[in-house]
C-alpha cells in the first residue's frame, strides 16, 4: 500500500500582501430586525466579504429574508486569541 502526500497550491500573492489584507479585514455583527438573525460578516476594504445570506447596498447591509429593512450592523468588541 503506498500513500500519496498531496501538496497545497502555493500562493501567488507575497507575505506583505496576505499580511496587508488579513489587517484591512474587520468583522461585524449584523442583526436582522425581521428574523432577528445575527451572524458575524466580514468587510475587507469597507466592502462585504461574499456570502450567501447577506447583500450590501451602499453602507447597508440586507439579509436574504425577504426584509427590506437593513440589517443593525454592531461592532465587534471581542478580542481574537
Amino acid at each position: 500500500m503506498s500513500i500519496a502526500i498531496a501538496q497545497q497550491p502555493k500562493s501567488g500573492a507575497t507575505k506583505e500582501v496576505q499580511q496587508s489584507a488579513a489587517a484591512t479585514t474587520d468583522e461585524i455583527i449584523a442583526f436582522c430586525p425581521k428574523c432577528k438573525t445575527m451572524e458575524t460578516l466580514r468587510f475587507a476594504v469597507g466592502r462585504l466579504v461574499q456570502t450567501r445570506k447577506f447583500s450590501q447596498e451602499d453602507a447597508l447591509g440586507y439579509h436574504d429574508c425577504g426584509s427590506s429593512e437593513p440589517c443593525r450592523l454592531l461592532p465587534r468588541f471581542l478580542k481574537k486569541g
